[in-house]
């Protein structure tokens, strides 16, 4: 009996959504990212800034240069490695 308690209370605990893994959101980020420039270059690896919680949407930031310029491209990444546009800002201004 207490073994059964056990495992059903164990299977509630478990999260019932697949998560996007952080590895795969930083590749989506920066794919986003770059889809926004003609000749981009990834000059800094993308960082999780943040999980939202409940949502689980995960906050990614890229860094792209293009020809001189330098920028940083915030984007959510929800839980299928979908990425969507937050904000985007200019390093070094």
């Amino acid at each position: 009996m207490r073994l059964l308690l056990l495992f059903s209370l164990l299977l509630v605990a478990l999260p019932g959504q697949a998560e996007c893994r952080d590895y795969d959101a930083k590749a989506a980020a920066d794919k986003l990212a770059k889809s926004y420039f003609r000749t981009p270059q990834i000059f800094h690896p993308a960082r999780v800034l943040k999980v939202h919680s409940p949502s689980g949407l995960k906050e990614v930031a890229s860094y792209v240069q293009a020809a001189d310029k330098k920028y940083s491209i915030f984007s959510l990444i929800d839980d299928n490695c979908k990425a969507s546009f937050i904000k985007r800002t200019r390093q070094n201004d």
